[in-house]
């Protein structure tokens, strides 16, 4: 019994309540920092996109109360105070536990790249949450604090906790530029589209010249300039092909019914387009560089110089808007592109989050995630192998693993698709996807069995965060051709290093020569195969 009042009493005691007011002051800064939770937690809980703003909100009162608490605590020996004093500590115990949970992915198990990511998005507020964990320390130290000091204090700690927000309102903001250099990606249907982003609201045009004449084309809709800081042009690929382009964009400051005021106008430079195919072909491939472009850049920069770049999915884990990942996705391909050479885009799991799909066909100017491209001897099936969720943008619906009746419809409508196609002429014929265990395993036989009636002479998947070479009807997938996965995170960590490969196709001999390196700049692969038929 003793022990149970000495335990009751530090509960309560000056230092109990600074250990309750510093969880909830924690809680703040965490949910703050969460960059992972914001892209798909609104689909989660009926307020939508206003709960994170309420539940800060709740937070920041909470611990404002536990402040108070604090200054109190001579007065906590009252039976009323101590139990709305427990109740508080239990709501600062939850509270913290939840966004602890939220900021560092521990959902998902303690893992060390999670955690490592929860580091980083709290580092920029890590000085504020100092301050409010450092100023009310005092009154543990100094519990004899007079009156003013304390309302000093009080006041300080307070401003801690609201300087964070009252900053993003008032510092200067950065002169209107281009957030990314233009990516170039191959839709197929003769078509390139092109896109780029800007740091904020703007029109866009991509201009060029093609057999003396000069093109302008608008980032429009139905006759209407389209604002926004992602643009997308479609544009034929024998007027880029050889050709030189840059991209203009104008701010718009306001957009109302009597018209648009604009600011600024930026205009890139000029890019020199190498879209035709040559004989000999390298296709460099990326899968799930997870918010690592530096390091995805730092693998690519060890390759011959390439001609073709396919994404094959999970460029990212989450961003804190859908913007945010479109225009990280088209900073990664354009810098590996250098915007020179046309990319291809298959989907990964972590584009169907939230409303991910919803904003990737206008923000890479996509028709579909399915589709062929076909440029001179080449020939390129790009499967969606996302999977999990078919198109679903209703992330409260999705369950990992689950099978649901839109899944199937999504999975039939692809193959029925695929059955639509005939086997091309081409000398050489690839697919990409990024996870190659497609659907269920009905659906499976029939999208392998489809493929091998189109002639599929190699797949590049990813996924899996490793790099292997499967031989035809063997290995995991025992797919019916060779099934390559591309790299990702060496050992599957996102925060560790990262690797990316390279196919170099010998047109003459019909060989293809498969090259891996890490942003270690460690060679990993260099193997040659006989894409027709056996491998050496």
């Amino acid at each position: 019994m003793k022990f149970l009042k000495r335990f009751e009493a530090s509960f309560h005691s000056r230092t109990g309540a600074y250990i309750f007011y510093a969880l909830t002051a924690a809680a703040f800064f965490f949910l703050l920092s969460a960059a992972e939770w914001a892209s798909w937690i609104a689909e989660l809980y009926p307020l939508g996109e206003r709960f994170v703003p309420t539940l800060l909100a709740a937070i920041g009162g909470c611990a404002v109360v536990n402040l108070g608490f604090l200054l109190a605590a001579k007065k906590l020996n009252r039976h009323a105070l101590r139990t709305i004093h427990s109740i508080f500590c239990v709501l600062a115990g939850i509270l913290f536990g939840y966004t602890l949970v939220l900021n560092f992915g521990l959902d998902a198990g303690l893992r060390w790249d999670r955690v490592q990511n929860g580091i980083t998005y709290l580092l920029p507020n890590l000085p504020y949450l100092s301050l409010a964990l450092g100023l009310p320390f005092a009154f543990v130290l100094y519990p004899a604090l007079k009156k003013t000091a304390r309302l000093i204090l009080a006041v300080l700690i307070s401003a801690a906790i609201a300087l964070p927000l009252i900053l993003i309102h008032f510092l200067p903001q950065e002169p209107f530029a281009m957030r990314t250099n233009p990516l170039v990606l191959d839709i197929g249907g003769g078509s390139y589209s092109v896109v780029f982003a800007t740091n904020r609201e703007s029109t866009a045009y991509v201009r060029y010249i093609f057999e003396g004449e000069e093109f302008t084309v608008a980032d429009a809709f139905a006759g209407r300039m389209n604002i926004g800081r992602v643009h997308s042009f479609k544009v034929p690929r024998e007027h880029l092909n050889g050709n030189s382009y840059h991209v203009i964009a104008r701010e718009v400051l306001s957009s109302i019914d009597s018209g648009t005021e604009y600011g600024a106008a930026i205009k890139s430079p000029a890019f020199q387009f190498k879209g035709d195919y040559k004989e000999d072909l390298n296709i460099l491939m990326a899968a799930d560089w997870h918010d690592q472009p530096k390091k995805l850049l730092a693998a690519a920069s060890n390759f011959p110089e390439p001609d073709l770049f396919i994404m094959l999915g999970d460029a990212a884990s989450f961003y804190n808007t859908e913007d945010e990942f479109i225009i990280n996705t088209i900073a990664a391909g354009a810098d590996v592109t250098k915007s020179e050479i046309p990319a291809v885009y298959a989907r990964g799991n972590h584009e169907i989050y939230g409303k991910m799909t919803e904003i990737i066909f206008p923000g890479l100017g996509l028709d579909s995630f399915y589709y062929q491209v076909r440029r001179g001897g080449y020939l390129f099936t790009i499967c969606d192998g996302a999977d999990w969720s078919g198109d679903r943008i209703d992330f409260s619906e999705y369950v990992r693993g689950s099978t649901n009746s839109e899944n199937d419809v999504y999975r039939e409508e692809q193959l029925d698709w695929l059955a639509s196609l005939e086997p091309g002429d081409e000398a050489f014929h690839f697919s990409a996807l990024h996870i190659p265990d497609f659907g269920n395993e009905a659906q499976r036989d029939r999208f392998y069995s489809e493929l091998g009636r189109l002639g599929i002479d190699l797949q590049f998947a990813g996924n899996e965060h490793a790099l292997y070479l499967d031989e035809m009807n063997a290995g995991r997938y025992a797919a019916p051709y060779p099934l390559f996965i591309a790299g990702g995170p060496k050992d599957g960590s996102y925060g560790g290093i990262y690797v990316c490969s390279m196919a170099q196709v010998n047109a003459a001999d019909g060989t293809l020569r498969l090259l891996a390196y890490d942003s270690a700049n460690e060679k990993l692969m260099d193997e040659k195969i006989n894409i027709k038929g056996e491998l050496s």
